[in-house]
């Protein structure tokens, strides 16, 4: 597949700006503490911590939960989601068990989460994927019931609310909650994750896990202010291509890793956080508006359900073509062209190379197959301009009218 040349906009992201940049670096952040309660407020959250990454949060908090709760080893994970989250799971020593998924919300296919939910479940993990907010409620149910924890993976939606209660943050419905600022994230940073804990004995327990960690050292921090200012430089739709054109960068590609940093967060990056608070909410009012333009659109040529919720701020918008043969064709056109759609993930969590192995599960998960053989994302951050939107609906109307 070629790389387009000259013109390709990234499937994700978030345009940093630079005067928030110039008063973080000027000491607007205030200090850690001030920091960390302007994020508490925002989020609605009193028991908050800044870890490495999102990944390295969720860790902490399965580790802490295993301690206090030893005899319970399971954590039930949606078949189709980041390999990030088995990787967790596996560094804190624990067993994950895949689960089905919903189509129509990307969340656990409720009839199968109860099967799956034993005396030996640790927690179960709602992945709110690409920012879409999952049915939380019958799982909190059976949570409660078994005397398991309920994680809610708002790594994709840091900001954005449940549509029933638009005053709750996604990320604060269960006993944790992780949000993650890496690369094409809603608050991209290029670092960081929080966890947030909903009760005082789970935030002293994870608490003490954090204190043992050590801080990011200076190299780290010095790759990390060169890592922002490329990302700042190369996210540019006039220069993406030029980083896509690098094998070894592997944008866009889903890998298991089963390693990973674990530390504190650095703390400019969480001060820089703060400073961003006061954009977030014109940035989730244009992909909502992106959103809600692609879904009056592509009810034009789709037929059938489709996740979105016009009008919601989604990280990208996703939608299904069914047809594989004219899926893989669209879906190839469309990066082909530079429009930073995706496929996201390819297969199952079982399915991925690298996870076969560990998992051992030879489990058919229906719904996870149908929609990672189906699934198109298409951008909605704000460098999107409406000639963006109008060249990929072309493309889409193209291939719906010839085939």
């Amino acid at each position: 597949m070629r790389t387009p040349l000259f013109y390709s906009l990234p499937p994700a992201g978030q345009k940093i700006p630079i005067p928030a940049l110039m008063r973080c670096l000027n000491g607007a952040g205030g200090t850690e503490s001030n920091a960390k309660d302007r994020l508490e407020e925002y989020l609605g959250s009193r028991h908050l911590l800044f870890f490495s990454s999102g990944r390295a949060a969720l860790w902490a908090a399965l580790k802490a939960f295993a301690r206090l709760k030893p005899e319970k080893r399971e954590v039930i994970i949606p078949a189709y989601s980041c390999p990030s989250v088995v990787s967790a799971t596996l560094k804190a020593g624990l067993r994950p068990v895949l689960c089905d998924v919903d189509p129509t919300d990307l969340g656990f296919e409720q009839d199968a989460l109860a099967r799956k939910i034993n005396a030996g479940t640790l927690a179960v993990i709602v992945v709110h994927l690409y920012g879409y907010p999952a049915r939380i409620g019958r799982a909190r149910k059976l949570c409660s019931d078994s005397g398991s924890y309920l994680i809610e993976d708002a790594a994709q939606a840091f900001g954005n609310t449940y549509i029933e209660h638009p005053d709750i943050k996604l990320g604060l419905a269960g006993d944790a909650g992780f949000f993650s600022f890496g690369r094409g994230k809603t608050m991209n940073l290029m670092h960081g994750g929080i966890l947030t804990l909903s009760s005082s004995d789970t935030y002293e327990e994870v608490k003490r896990i954090y204190e043992g960690l050590n801080e990011c050292s200076a190299l780290e921090k010095l790759g990390y202010c060169m890592s922002l200012m490329t990302y700042m430089l190369f996210s540019n739709p006039r220069l993406f291509w030029l980083p896509q054109m690098v094998p070894s960068l592997n944008l866009g590609g889903t890998v298991f890793e089963p390693e990973f940093r674990k530390a504190r967060g650095l703390n400019f990056v969480g001060k820089m956080a703060a400073c961003m608070l006061d954009t977030i909410e014109e940035e989730k009012s244009v992909r909502a508006e992106n959103a809600a333009w692609y879904l009056s659109r592509l009810q034009e040529v789709l037929t059938g359900d489709n996740i979105a919720r016009e009008g919601y701020p989604c990280l990208r918008y996703p939608f299904f073509v069914f047809d594989k043969e004219k899926r893989n064709r669209l879906l190839g056109t469309l990066v082909s062209m530079g429009t930073g759609a995706t496929g996201s993930y390819p297969t199952p969590l079982n399915e991925l190379p690298g996870l076969q192995e560990v998992l051992s599960d030879a489990t058919e998960y229906v719904h996870a197959k149908s929609i990672s053989e189906a699934i198109i994302t298409l951008p909605v951050h704000s460098r999107v301009k409406a000639q963006d939107r109008e060249a990929i609906m072309g493309i889409v109307r193209k291939e719906f009218d010839e085939h």
